[in-house]
């Protein structure tokens, strides 16, 4: 009877331990779900209360630092569901505590239904946090290359990540080649997004730029042609990529620094350094002289001249004139404000200026506000070189203000042309903000 009745015993106290097991981590599993549920709460009543991201990721981060504070959420994580694994995870990843992130993403990844990529993304994006460039590339190795789109699109997404930590911290060519995996995988879709396949080149060009750039400066340049060749590759008309290679070409190969050149000066004359063009040409006609190539190299001579008459009537750049203010202000005109700036203008040049005109762009943070065209120069006054100053040049703004707040975030963008298809931003300018006056 006696050992009947322990046996009873301790199959009682199994069964209340057990119990006792069920009841912890159901209220465990309860705990981490209200947590996850008041933290997304929170976080959807931020999105509307801030409009701007960055105040909105703030908010999250410190509210989700408030809660693994308050607890340990990694404890039992093996015994628990992919679910809230994966859920801790998030929580840890938006505190910014990517240890503990990584652990509940690697508990994620063993609990994952095959096909299921996610876990796999969210670890390589915590362990890139935390440069572990190496462990983030053996997980995304880790999966083989089949073709399931859900596959491609972690591939793709995870090296346009570990691309974008290797620009963020200067190393410049490894986030190319990252971005070129990007591009490899993207390729792969059937139906590709336009603004997704311009986000990667552009960030594939902009990596092969600053990789050029680091060549330039130690010297290599035949290695930086190399490199923005393949930045060009990625964004065939990027402005930018043509100037420098017509640069560096300028002293390598004046032949072919002519011919990026040529094309540059038809679209935006008023953005390059006439006078590395012009020694390029000369070298270039010395060169076909010496191929004997008589009929190029006059070509060449006659493209010097031709250009500096085009030039001197068409275009002006920032370096020949200074923006001079005399006033800024902001005045009550019957029930209305409104603002007007007056400016002279030195030439600072070689060149006698005949004409000109400008353009002055009232603007709010990125918003154009209002555009106001004004004649500065004409041939009745022209500006002469060495120093002249022209008469002041008025310029009112028909857009009416009501605060002085309102003009923190105004700005007035200076553009001077001789032709309009030719415009050169000269200055820009912030509305001092002791200009308003509502007397």
């Amino acid at each position: 009877m006696s050992k009947r009745k322990t046996k009873k015993e301790k199959s009682k106290k199994q069964i209340l331990i057990e119990y006792a097991r069920t009841v912890s981590a159901s209220f465990l599993a309860a705990l981490v779900f209200t947590l996850l549920l008041s933290f997304h709460a929170r976080s959807e009543m931020i999105k509307n209360l801030y409009i701007n991201p960055e105040e909105q990721q703030k908010m999250d981060e410190k509210l989700a630092r408030q809660l693994v504070m308050q607890s340990d959420f990694t404890k039992d994580l093996m015994s628990k569901k992919y679910a809230i694994c994966l859920q801790v995870g998030n929580l840890y990843e938006t505190a910014h505590d990517y240890v503990n992130a990584e652990i509940a993403f690697r508990f994620a990844l063993e609990k994952a239904s095959p096909g299921v990529y996610t876990p796999y993304y969210k670890l390589a994006l915590v362990l890139v946090a935390q440069e572990k460039f190496k462990e983030a590339q053996d997980i995304i190795n880790s999966v083989k290359d089949i073709n399931n789109k859900n596959l491609i699109k972690f591939k793709t997404r995870s090296y346009i990540v570990m691309g974008d930590k290797y620009y963020s911290i200067g190393k410049f060519l490894s986030a190319a080649k990252c971005y070129e995996k990007a591009d490899y995988y993207y390729n792969r879709f059937a139906k590709r997004d336009k603004t997704v396949e311009k986000a990667i080149d552009t960030r594939a060009a902009n990596a092969y730029i600053e990789t050029a750039d680091i060549m330039v400066k130690n010297g290599y340049n035949t290695e930086a042609v190399r490199f923005l060749k393949k930045a060009e590759q990625y964004e065939p008309e990027n402005f930018e990529i043509k100037y420098k290679l017509a640069i560096i070409y300028s002293d390598l190969d004046p032949m072919q620094s002519v011919k990026y050149f040529e094309p540059l000066l038809d679209k935006m004359p008023q953005d390059i350094d006439y006078g590395v063009y012009s020694k390029a040409l000369m070298k270039a006609s010395n060169i076909a002289e010496l191929q004997g190539k008589p009929t190029l190299a006059k070509y060449y001579r006659y493209k010097i001249h031709s250009i500096d008459i085009f030039i001197n009537q068409k275009v002006i750049y920032k370096n020949d004139v200074e923006i001079m203010l005399d006033s800024f202000a902001v005045r009550k005109f019957w029930f209305k404000y409104k603002l007007k700036a007056v400016y002279r203008i030195k030439n600072v040049s070689n060149s006698d200026i005949k004409y000109l005109w400008g353009e002055f762009v009232l603007k709010r943070g990125d918003k154009v506000l209002e555009r106001n065209t004004v004649r500065c120069v004409n041939k009745r006054a022209p500006l002469y070189s060495g120093g002249d100053i022209s008469d002041k040049i008025k310029v009112i703004f028909g857009k009416n203000i009501f605060t002085k707040k309102e003009l923190e975030q105004d700005s007035i963008d200076i553009y001077l042309y001789k032709d309009e298809r030719y415009k050169t931003l000269v200055a820009s300018m912030k509305v001092p903000l002791k200009s308003f006056n509502s007397q």
